[in-house]
């Protein structure tokens, strides 16, 4: 029993001898439980500094001065080299009919070519016939720094041959100073939130310890749906809405007591 007791003493002394080693080398402890903003303190040899952790949001919008528009021509023929050939003919047609509006080469990208081969089943019977179609898609991006001619654009590329128009993206050429507006409001945003977690804890804010940054773009994207065949009917209608830059910061503030 003796023996027992002495050895359960070794193990209270060295788990004491253990927090008394975790307490002289520092420890972080972090007060709140996972929200957006934190109360935190780090010990070390009895030095205390506190911090306080925000997040910051900030936006900026403006109407969009360019979109991007994917179209496509999709051909179908028994002979491989016919497909090739009408998709070809329809394609430069509908680049025609592109730049006829003022859009320039360096504006046109193709973005898909692909050739598919379809194999003919017996419709009663399900066995492949050895009859086979040969599909072939072209499709482009259009870059349209005239938004005024979009309607007029896909309305002139679907009469120039055009069944596939995949979608329409609208954005802005120099999204450089609606960064700098919402890097603005979102600094203001951490800050003003530091400020309201200080004043209800008796506190004041300090200096900055460490900033992090996250910015993304977001606009309406309008969707057409693919294999899209118009005839007639006018001008195709376009709303662009309005492009969106959103900054978000992480924001570190040393506490003064």
């Amino acid at each position: 029993m003796l023996g027992k007791k002495v050895r359960t003493g070794v193990l209270v002394l060295a788990a004491v001898g253990m927090i008394g080693l975790l307490v002289g080398c520092g420890a972080q402890v972090q007060a709140g439980g996972g929200g957006p903003a934190g109360v935190t303190y780090t010990a070390v040899g009895g030095d205390v500094p506190y911090t306080i952790n925000v997040s910051g949001s900030g936006m900026a919008s403006r109407t969009p001065d360019i979109a991007d528009i994917q179209l496509g021509v999709e051909t179908v023929n028994d002979d491989a080299a016919q497909a090739i050939s009408e998709s070809t003919t329809k394609m430069k047609a509908v680049l025609d009919a592109v730049k006829a509006l003022g859009v320039e080469d360096k504006d046109i990208q193709t973005v898909n070519y692909n050739m598919w081969v379809e194999q003919i089943y017996n419709q009663e019977t399900g066995i492949p016939t050895g009859q086979v179609r040969y599909h072939v898609t072209n499709q482009v991006n259009v870059r349209l720094r005239d938004l005024t001619q979009a309607g007029k654009l896909l309305e002139n590329a679907l009469a120039a041959g055009a069944n596939n128009v995949g979608s329409i993206t609208f954005g802005v050429s120099d999204p450089t100073e609606l960064q700098k507006q919402a890097r603005v409001l979102a600094v203001q945003n951490a800050r003003a939130k530091a400020d309201e977690l200080a004043a209800g804890l008796g506190i004041r804010v300090g200096q900055v310890r460490t900033v992090s940054e996250y910015v993304s773009g977001v606009t309406p994207v309008p969707m057409y749906a693919k294999n899209t065949v118009m005839g007639g009917g006018g001008e195709v209608p376009i709303a662009s809405g309005s492009y969106n830059v959103t900054v978000e910061v992480q924001v570190v503030f040393d506490i003064i007591q």
